[in-house]
């Protein structure tokens, strides 16, 4: 029988125990039981109301905060509520009883299977809310292209000669991944020689049949299949590319193809191009061993407003930004990434502006903070930047179209700086009661140079999309795709395109590969062989009007260098379409290059149902201080932690109410606030995160003594905050590897429009803590 079935009734009963009618109560709350039961009860309630001498300690046996309380001559060590169900029991029992005890006992084990529940269910089911994915922006992907998951034998060379008989588990246009029939550690980066001989039996094609190809190893590590190689593409061979991609393509729904390869990719492409749309910083490329540093800067439809700031008598100011002896003392501070606050103004005397900048060090070393500051503020044209400078050599490393042409000045780079706005008020807080002084004195920090030449600044939007210079030109050309052959004509052409106008009525679809013969054009040169040169429709107008592009290195080699000497020796001949605005290098390139620029904090903001929330975030691997205190509790390095942004109920006042005041995608809006971070360590050894904002503190003299306590701990971390508008992702952007995506996992594909279409708005941060202290 087991007795916690009844315990009920037997708790009813207790207070009966001694009562001449104990036996009539007994058969009225047991009725209907058999006697045996009846008998067994009465034995167990005479055991539970005998007296107990034990002692209840609880303590290192339960994790809350135990005290010691006496009962009937008896020390226990209770918890708070273990101390009140005693009592409970004693009231009930008429004493410290067996009982009483067991009842102690019993709510203690209670209370742990509660807890231990929560516990499991919190390591098992809860998601911590503040942790996100970080999507890294500011990195080429070291997986430059999809995966097919195709097992193949292959014979790798290494550099010393030795031979390796090896399978592939997957391959790719940019690198391959094998495995080894037995482990063994290779030297790493060393470039080998790749025989791929399955392919080869398979497909008697020269690009892969007996061809020897340069693989460079990356990595190499034991998994649970087996031990394998990492090996990256370094040969030049596009006939081997072209024959992978198509084989790729050709074998796609046959073999399994790495689907999230293009999640990954399309959620960073479209997040990146938003970013960059909407970025408020403006990049600067220089050369250091320029007169002139600046070499060009990068503009949006946000940062513009810098470029605007910069201007005075009609004249672009930023190229004085760095002047020689400015940028020789910046370099001077011998740090990987040199941050500082500029500060400048423009006024006007006898009817000339003049346009002042400083550096904080500048304003330190002659004294003139408080003056520059105080005279500088007064002006409607008053500006404070946050100034950063790195080194920087510019390397391309994604597979670019034939036509993507590296810009020359782009070699020229050394170094990239950034240039963003700080409009809180944490620089500019200086003491009323100090003396004025001489505006004269603040001379020195006038902008006098006239600019030498011109500095280019280029869109990362731009709305010309032409790449390269084209010339209305009339020859007669022949057309051939598939069986047939189709006369027409050019229209123009520039280096590595046409235009031509069919002589009939044909429909050619899009991404059509065509070759063209020449005809007139190939009577003035002998040079160059003008036949069956490689194009791929591009798009089409009206009345069968294509539009054409290179599809072949050797095409565009030839074609490039005929063009340019024809324009060349015939300058009065070909006259230059005019461009809408100056050329400038193609897109693909100025992002890659503007990726450098991406090194604050980023934090994503989707809004659901009118509830905004943080669903992603980017954090550079190079902005150490920032990575380190964002992945604050986090398991991986993958992972940010948003807790210094809404610890305490923080981001009702960061984000839900600055958000509620605007009118998301219909207005520029920007919300800016300086965070003091503050990490605490507890007795447990444990890090708690404490964020305050200014008016967190009753005055300018608290917030200073704050600062200067924590500054001493090193646990104080000073963060410019910025919330602002962002532009929706572009899914005509990602169109191809969602296409690839919705063949494979259509679940995915609705997954990331919806992920992507739900972003309203961006946080960015900036470690601001060096500058501030």
């Amino acid at each position: 029988m087991n007795f916690k079935d009844y315990q009920p009734q037997i708790n009813a009963l207790i207070p009966y125990k001694d009562k001449t009618d104990f036996n009539s109560m007994l058969d009225k709350i047991f009725f209907g039981e058999s006697n045996s039961d009846k008998f067994l009860i009465k034995m167990e309630l005479n055991r539970l109301v005998k007296p107990c001498s034990r002692i209840i300690d609880l303590r290192e046996k339960v994790i809350e905060k135990t005290n010691q309380y006496i009962h009937f001559d008896i020390s226990h060590h209770l918890t708070l509520s273990a101390n009140r169900e005693l009592k409970a029991a004693i009231k009930l029992y008429g004493g410290y009883t067996i009982g009483a005890y067991e009842h102690v006992i019993n709510h203690v084990q209670k209370i742990k299977k509660i807890q231990n529940e929560k516990a499991l269910q919190a390591s098992t089911t809860e998601v911590n809310e503040n942790i996100t994915e970080n999507i890294e922006l500011n990195n080429h992907r070291r997986q430059a292209a999809a995966r097919m998951f195709y097992v193949s034998k292959v014979n790798i060379v290494l550099a010393d000669g030795t031979n390796i008989d090896a399978a592939t588990s997957n391959i790719s246009v940019s690198g391959i991944k094998v495995k080894l029939p037995e482990q063994e550690q290779y030297l790493e980066v060393q470039l080998v020689k790749v025989i791929f001989t399955g392919l080869g039996s398979e497909y008697k094609d020269k690009a892969i049949n007996n061809r020897r190809v340069c693989y460079r190893l990356v990595k190499q590590q034991q998994e649970k299949t087996g031990f394998y190689l990492y090996l990256n593409l370094e040969d030049d061979k596009p006939d081997f590319v072209k024959f992978i991609q198509g084989f790729i393509r050709a074998n796609q729904h046959k073999y399994k193809l790495d689907v999230l390869y293009y999640f990954k990719v399309a959620r960073e492409k479209s997040l990146k191009n938003s970013t960059l749309s909407s970025l408020n910083t403006l990049p600067l490329f220089i050369n250091a061993n320029n007169d002139n540093p600046i070499l060009f800067m990068q503009r949006n439809a946000v940062n513009k407003d810098i470029l605007n700031q910069w201007r005075c008598n009609n004249a672009n100011q930023l190229p004085f930004l760095f002047n020689q002896k400015r940028l020789k003392a910046l370099l001077a501070l011998s740090q990987p990434k040199i941050s500082t606050t500029v500060y400048s103004f423009t006024y006007i005397k006898d009817g000339e502006e003049y346009l002042l900048s400083a550096t904080e060090q500048e304003l330190q070393q002659t004294g003139l903070k408080h003056l520059f500051i105080e005279y500088g503020r007064s002006k409607p044209n008053w500006h404070c930047y946050h100034l950063t400078l790195q080194e920087y050599t510019y390397e391309a490393v994604k597979n670019y179209k034939l036509t993507d042409v590296r810009p020359t000045i782009f070699n020229d780079i050394t170094h990239v700086a950034t240039l963003t706005e700080v409009a809180t008020h944490e620089v500019i807080e200086v003491d009323p009661r100090a003396e004025k002084g001489n505006p004269n004195l603040l001379n020195r920090f006038v902008h006098k140079e006239v600019e030498q030449g011109f500095t280019p600044t280029y869109d990362l939007f731009p709305d010309e999309l032409r790449k390269e210079e084209r010339y209305r030109y009339t020859s007669n050309i022949e057309l051939k795709i598939a069986d047939q052959t189709l006369a027409g004509k050019i229209v123009d052409f520039s280096g590595s395109g046409l235009k031509v106008e069919l002589a009939m009525p044909k429909a050619i679809a899009k991404r059509s590969l065509v070759n063209i013969d020449f005809i007139d054009l190939q009577k003035v040169t002998k040079q160059f062989s003008l036949n069956n040169i490689n194009y791929r429709v591009v798009s089409a107008s009206a009345k069968h009007i294509y539009h054409l592009q290179i599809a072949s290195r050797d095409s565009y080699m030839t074609m490039q260098q005929f063009f340019t000497l024809l324009v060349k020796s015939n300058p009065a001949h070909f006259k230059e379409i005019p461009l809408k605005s100056y050329k400038q290098p193609v897109t693909s390139r100025l992002h890659e290059a503007a990726e450098s620029a991406l090194h604050p904090a980023f934090f994503y903001v989707s809004v659901i149902n009118g509830k905004p929330n943080i669903s992603f975030s980017s954090i550079s691997a190079t902005s150490r201080s920032l990575k380190q205190l964002f992945n604050f509790d986090c398991k991986s390095n993958n992972q940010n932690n948003h807790i210094p942004l809404s610890n305490n109920k923080l981001l009702e006042r960061l984000l839900s109410a600055p958000l509620r005041q605007t009118t998301l995608g219909e207005t520029v809006f920007n919300f800016e606030r300086t965070l003091y971070v503050k990490k605490v360590k507890d007795d447990n050894n444990k890090w708690s995160i404490e964020t305050y904002l200014d008016e967190d503190f009753e005055s300018d003299f608290s917030k200073r003594e704050f600062i200067a306590e924590h500054k001493k701990l090193k646990q104080l971390q000073i963060l410019h905050y910025r919330l602002s508008t962002i532009n929706a992702p572009n899914l005509a952007l990602v169109k191809s590897e969602l296409d690839i995506i919705s063949c494979h996992a259509m679940h995915l594909s609705k997954r990331l429009e919806e992920e992507l279409l739900n972003i309203k708005a961006m946080i960015q941060v900036i470690d601001r803590t060096e500058q501030i202290l």
